[in-house]
């Protein structure tokens, strides 16, 4: 074991032994819990654990006396002078040590402390003696199941198969399930004890630690069930997380798709607990496969598939304990964790296969992460580097960050793969996507030459547009290689009248930093908008805000957001389009030419405003709105539109957009001088 005690605690722990009140013999007199609460007065808590456990591995080795020398001098890297001094002080007390251990019951109320210690360092959270013992039961099943798999050697022939190797399989993989359920129950119940009662302390320094812990633990838990929320009542995983998959090996693909809708199914029938139990179902099943068994998922490799990690997406269950509607979130989250589960192992075996046969080193842990991480970042996981450990930090600011990254590991690692398979196998990857989207692209333009743009600069490109609705056929690549062209040409051209606008020419034009920021406040989570909305006292869509407005955005899924902005302007068969598209994965959004006359009017529309009072003047919005996106139609399909260039067409359609203007000013002023 590595243990590193910082330089100011090894000060103090020599100190204490040059006065007498620390001494090895002593401590071996002590009960595991009485060294803890000593040296805790000494080095604090955290190092008190440490040392003590190095103490005590050390007791057991056969040269009891040689073994707690070494350990004093493993802690405090003692001088040469103090050497005798030490050993003279462990001799003196080494026949009474050895009387302790040599006692059955000493020695067995000894052996189960240092193993309540050994796992509470291995599971990162408390254990006690009794859940050390439970813990201990778990291993001897996971050993006893492992055992009846047999020699490595036989996997995939004919013998092994006759002995029953998939019943064994999954035998061992239900006792790993086991074990980590019953681990990760025990760092919940932690979890759920520091935040339900944080309180059950003693002292000021003591409380205010715990207020702040209890503040963090809030804002944490409000951002990450905004989240689930938001990201929930869907089956989205296999239009955007999975869509490179679908493109690149859309056997995998298409198989994991159809099981999702009985896993939703499943729950919707049966309840939340059917949701659990398919779960650990999947994931004794992929514990129970060869390359598992080979450790090619976790062990023997520098980068681990995500197979039971939990999904950005879903940082908490807390909403599926929602009455009535909470098996709906329940049946979301399990369609997702086990649609990436099973397309994770099944790409994983897969992709290994092909290594094989392509004569790599499948002994070789960076050969084996390279694959694994490609996997990872095919199904939406790409790694987030030296922010990993920061991941759910990041995922407070960003909606999913991982995400995110694995988008641009699609488009980077052709060129930046730790291996020279892994490149190949990217490359492939990527020709195979952007292919198979320019044949869908390709097709939907002969079938209509206004359902595509080929422009980058466009919002529209990489999507088939069909009215007022855009689909993405990318999975959300597209808006990287918009943003690049975007900034590499500088200029942007509108989605809606196919205007270019230069960057920076003319009042009120956008600029380089005005799209890098747009973009980026894209990617926002759902509570950090809401943070940054109050700070700019100002909606995405420039009005203000409020509390109806950004509960909203906290508490309505993705998929009905979208359906509702649909209901507005399309029909309710084009708005079922919409929410099936994106309940799939595909984003599907709806969005027209939309002035709001609330946000900076000038004088003439305050003035117009209070004329003719709050409802009529929202009314005459939406009249405005409707017949300028009905004269952007027409304009489009007018032969002299189209031959006039990007600042002919500007003049034209703002000289439209005026006339229509005073005409329902006109017309409004009318019918209020008829009224009065």
């Amino acid at each position: 074991m590595i243990f590193c005690l910082p330089a100011q605690e090894v000060k103090r722990i020599k100190e204490a032994i040059r006065s007498g009140k620390l001494s090895p013999s002593k401590m071996s007199e002590m009960t595991s819990q009485e060294r803890r609460a000593f040296l805790t007065k000494i080095i604090g808590t955290e190092n008190a654990k440490g040392v003590n456990l190095l103490f005590e591995k050390k007791l057991l080795l056969k040269n009891q006396e040689r073994a707690m020398y070494d350990w004093a001098k493993e802690i405090t890297g003692m001088s040469r002078e103090q050497k005798q001094i030490t050993l003279d002080k462990i001799r003196q007390t080494y026949a009474e040590k050895k009387r302790r251990l040599e006692d059955p019951g000493e020695n067995e109320k000894f052996l189960n402390e240092i193993v309540s210690d050994v796992y509470s360092r291995k599971f990162k959270t408390e254990i006690t003696l009794d859940e050390a013992q439970k813990i201990t039961e778990l291993s001897q099943d996971l050993k006893m199941a492992r055992e009846k798999l047999g020699d490595m050697s036989k996997w995939q022939t004919e013998d092994f198969v006759l002995e029953g190797s998939k019943e064994n399989g999954i035998k061992f993989g239900a006792a790993q399930v086991a074990m980590n359920n019953y681990v990760g129950g025990l760092k919940a119940d932690a979890i759920k004890e520091t935040f339900v009662n944080p309180f059950r302390v003693r002292g000021l320094t003591e409380a205010a630690n715990a207020i702040k812990t209890d503040a963090r633990l809030s804002l944490k838990f409000i951002a990450q069930n905004a989240r689930a929320i938001v990201a929930s009542i869907d089956n989205s995983l296999w239009g955007r997380q999975g869509i490179s998959v679908v493109y690149s090996h859309p056997t995998v693909w298409a198989k994991n798709f159809v099981k999702s809708f009985s896993d939703i199914k499943g729950v919707l029938r049966s309840g939340n607990k059917m949701g659990d139990t398919i779960l650990d179902g999947i994931k004794a099943e992929i514990y129970s496969r060869e390359n598992y068994m080979k450790g090619r998922y976790d062990k023997n490799t520098n980068v681990k598939v995500d197979i039971g990690t939990g999904e950005e997406e879903f940082p908490t269950s807390a909403p599926t304990k929602i009455p009535v509607i909470g098996r709906a979130f329940k049946a979301a989250e399990t369609a997702y964790e086990a649609g990436a589960m099973r397309m994770r192992a099944d790409l994983a075996d897969l992709v290994y296969k092909i290594a094989e046969g392509n004569q790599v080193d499948m002994e070789n842990k960076v050969e084996i992460g390279a694959i694994n991480d490609m996997v990872n970042y095919q199904t939406g996981r790409g790694s987030l580097g030296r922010l990993e450990s920061a991941g759910k930090v990041v995922n407070v600011v960003f909606f999913s960050a991982k995400f995110f990254k694995s988008n641009i590991d699609i488009l980077a690692k052709p060129l930046t793969a730790k291996t020279s398979f892994a490149r190949k196998q990217a490359s492939y990857n990527l020709l195979k996507i952007v292919g198979s989207v320019a044949v869908i692209l390709m097709i939907a333009n002969a079938l209509d030459d206004d359902a595509v743009d080929f422009d980058p600069r466009s919002a529209n490109f990489g999507k088939i547009r069909i009215g007022n609705k855009r689909f993405d056929t990318t999975g959300g690549m597209s808006s990287l290689i918009i943003l690049a062209a975007r900034l590499a040409i500088q200029s942007t051209k509108s989605s809606v009248t196919g205007v270019v606008t230069e960057f920076g020419e003319g009042y009120g034009s956008p600029t380089g930093m005005d799209m890098l920021w747009n973009f980026t406040e894209n990617k926002f989570s759902p509570a950090f908008s809401v943070v940054k909305e109050i700070i700019d006292q100002k909606t995405f869509e420039g009005e203000k805000p409020t509390i109806l407005n950004e509960l909203a955005n906290l508490t309505i899924p993705i998929v009905i957001e979208q359906g509702w902005e649909a209901n507005k302007t399309e029909s309710l068969a084009d708005t079922l389009l919409v929410m099936i598209a994106d309940g799939l994965g595909i984003s599907a959004n709806v969005y027209s030419y939309n002035s709001n006359w609330e946000v900076n009017p000038g004088k003439e529309l305050i003035q117009f405003k209070e004329k003719v009072g709050e409802d009529k003047f929202k009314e005459a919005n939406e009249e405005f709105n409707k017949l300028v996106n009905e004269k952007i139609v027409e304009l489009k399909a007018d032969s002299k539109w189209q031959k006039m260039d990007d600042e002919d067409k500007q003049a034209k359609l703002t000289s439209e957009k005026s006339e229509i203007k005073d005409k329902i000013f006109r017309s409004y002023r009318f019918k209020y001088r008829v009224k009065r």
